[in-house]
């Protein structure tokens, strides 16, 4: 493998990419939502985002280098697939990345997001700033207490309500809040606690305060399909409020994607609340997004053509 090759390697798996590509249908589902698809706004808050979710993830591997390096020296005891780790995993800490190199590619992104951000609306630059310091945050608070799950739901969710804002200013929708609340449970429940129940071990070995570890594995389990519910029962209500633009296809896309990435794999995970388990269930409700910004064009087209 050549060293550019290697280097765009190592930058991928750095910034996640396959998770940081993925979250941009957020943002994406946020902007339909607001009840519009101008074109140019939807490209630049697809470019900005796509900066900003790269330059987020990476910010996250950049502060937690120390721990991560630690982490190599106590890896779990199993194997399964992880779309999280897709390209390097973090490259940093295993010495495949500099230090400039992860700082300048941090900087580059944050700075074309905030420019970008900037073009589209001065909430927008606030949204992606508040998000990057939450995130920061968290990382810090890797040691401290295991609540911080909390920041990333409202992060998450700060980060997809760009998608909205680039469209208006309106804070008084049902559905804006709907929307709120479904990314903020999707990512407690569906990526962060059930990440953490995956790396319990490591964790421990850390010294890493995460749900998992204090409260043990029942709990996390019971905590994980809870929010998931949450998440399953608001992505119903938006899509019902939005029922105008997306029509019954959205409606019943969203119920059929909910119980096939949330609800199923969560019963499965109160009945096998293990790693392994808890791994299959962040990687499929990690797609859910997707998945639902799908529907939801599907829909919005079906709804445009019958009108004609």
């Amino acid at each position: 493998m050549t060293l550019l090759a290697e280097n765009v390697r190592a930058l991928y798996g750095f910034s996640r990419g396959t998770q940081a590509t993925l979250s941009v249908a957020q943002p994406l589902l946020g902007l339909l939502l607001a009840g519009g698809l101008p074109p140019g706004r939807l490209l630049l808050c697809a470019l900005a985002s796509f900066a900003a979710f790269f330059a987020v993830f990476a910010v996250n591997d950049l502060i937690d280098a120390r721990i991560d390096q630690q982490r190599f020296a106590h890896l779990r005891d199993y194997d399964g697939f992880d779309i999280d780790s897709a390209g390097v995993r973090h490259p940093l800490a295993q010495g495949r990345l500099s230090l400039a190199m992860a700082a300048s590619w941090v900087a580059s992104l944050g700075a074309a997001a905030l420019v970008l951000a900037a073009l589209i609306s001065w909430v927008c630059v606030v949204l992606f700033v508040a998000a990057a310091l939450l995130e920061a945050l968290y990382c810090k608070l890797a040691r401290v207490t295991p609540y911080k799950a909390l920041l990333t739901g409202v992060m998450v969710a700060l980060g997809g309500c760009v998608g909205w804002f680039a469209v208006t200013n309106a804070i008084d929708q049902p559905v804006l809040w709907l929307f709120a609340i479904w990314l903020a449970a999707w990512e407690i429940g569906g990526r962060n606690i059930v990440n953490d129940l995956a790396d319990v071990e490591e964790d421990i070995h850390l010294g890493v305060r995460t749900i998992p570890v204090v409260y043990g594995q029942r709990v996390s389990v019971v905590l994980a399909f809870g929010a998931l519910l949450v998440a399953f029962l608001a992505s119903v209500g938006m899509m019902v409020c939005a029922f105008p633009a997306f029509g019954l296809l959205g409606v019943a896309g969203t119920v059929l994607a909910g119980g096939y990435a949330l609800v199923t794999p969560g019963f499965r995970l109160l009945r096998d609340p293990h790693p392994r388990t808890a791994l299959a269930v962040f990687n499929r409700a990690s797609l859910y997004p997707v998945v639902l910004l799908l529907m939801a064009l599907v829909g919005l087209a079906v709804r445009q053509l019958s009108g004609l």
